[in-house]
């Protein structure tokens, strides 16, 4: 008896002090398994309704195109006059100079968060030092969580009520050497849309988030970018330096023999060391150039002149299906004039 009783004791000592120490972190973690479950369920149906005449119409939206160094010097000057808030959430941050204007912006009282990939694919310790001097300047910076995707390649900036979706990372090269897309975003429900994700994304909850114009992976980027490409009745116009998920290529395959006209700018490295692949492509009916000007790191899909995606996405398997990557699709007239404007010059 009294040894039951010993045990009963025991027993409630544990749950006590289990619930003392632990009881708020449990509670939070059993809400957030619901949030994730819900989440999961609403996207699954929302998958399945997704129609291409839902695309809202994203008020003052604009395309920045690189290389471009004034465009680094407007972003540094942006975040200089940043009186709420820097977000910041990055596959690569190696640039210096927005480095340093947002420990000038910890530093004077705006919430600066920054989140970044603790893995970039052969270049492990790439973030670290950037990582470390932020991190030793009291900025609030985080690793990805690795168990919620396989790598965050995601790119995008909030800058108090103005925000970036690039396909470049923010690094040097992106403004100096790099063809590659930003989109500023001013449209107050879509920031809203980007802000939730973002600090979804920084404390590590795998809830996501929904947008009819918002292309989110893992989530439900392969089955709006394949939506996108077969709404086409005319044509499709590509920017991506390589192509490397078969279930996304046979798409475009199909497309392009039924008669839809198909232009496609790679990177050089890519159509110099593929000649089997691009051979694939070309005879395939697919238009397929290389770029003679600029190292190729965007990612865009223009349809019938009318309506374009630009985002972080690769056009690969873990791009669609495994890491965290972040796009828009977008029927701003100014900004599928000015992708087509360039993308005719570098074809």
């Amino acid at each position: 008896m009294k040894q039951k009783v010993f045990q009963i004791i025991v027993i409630f000592i544990f749950f006590v002090g289990f619930w003392y120490f632990y009881g708020d972190e449990f509670w939070d973690y059993q809400d957030t398994q619901q949030q994730e479950k819900i989440y999961q369920e609403s996207i699954s149906e929302k998958k399945e309704s997704f129609d291409m005449q839902n695309i809202s119409t994203l008020e003052d939206t604009q395309l920045f195109v690189t290389p471009d160094l004034w465009l680094l010097d407007d972003i540094v000057s942006q975040i200089d006059n940043a009186q709420e808030r820097v977000y910041l959430e990055a596959y690569i941050f190696t640039e210096r100079d927005m480095r340093d204007a947002i420990i000038r912006a910890h530093s004077r009282g705006v919430e600066v968060k920054v989140l970044l990939e603790n893995n970039p694919y052969k270049a492990p310790y790439l973030n670290d030092a950037h990582y470390n001097d932020l991190d030793s300047a009291g900025v609030n910076v985080a690793w990805s969580d690795p168990l919620n995707y396989s790598l965050n390649h995601a790119k995008m900036l909030i800058i108090d009520d103005t925000a970036y979706v690039s396909t470049g990372n923010f690094s040097y090269s992106l403004f100096k050497h790099n063809r590659d897309f930003l989109i500023k975003i001013l449209d107050s429900e879509f920031l809203e849309i980007l802000e939730a994700l973002f600090l979804w994304d920084f404390w590590h909850k795998n809830i996501g988030i929904y947008h009819e114009n918002l292309v989110l992976s893992p989530d439900y980027s392969r089955s709006k970018l394949t939506n996108l490409v077969r709404w086409a009745q005319k044509s499709i116009d590509f920017y991506f330096p390589y192509l490397a998920d078969e279930d996304f290529q046979n798409v475009l395959f199909e497309l392009a023999a039924s008669g839809i006209k198909i232009r496609w700018i790679v990177d050089t490295t890519f159509y110099k060391e593929n000649p089997e692949l691009i051979e694939l492509y070309i005879s395939n009916w697919i238009n397929l150039r290389k770029i003679n000007s600029w190292k190729l790191h965007a990612k865009s899909i223009m349809v019938d002149d009318s309506i374009a995606y630009v985002g972080s996405i690769n056009f690969s398997t873990y791009s669609f299906d495994e890491n965290r990557e972040i796009g828009v699709i977008l029927q701003e007239q100014n900004v599928v004039t000015t992708l087509l404007e360039v993308f005719n010059s570098d074809l």
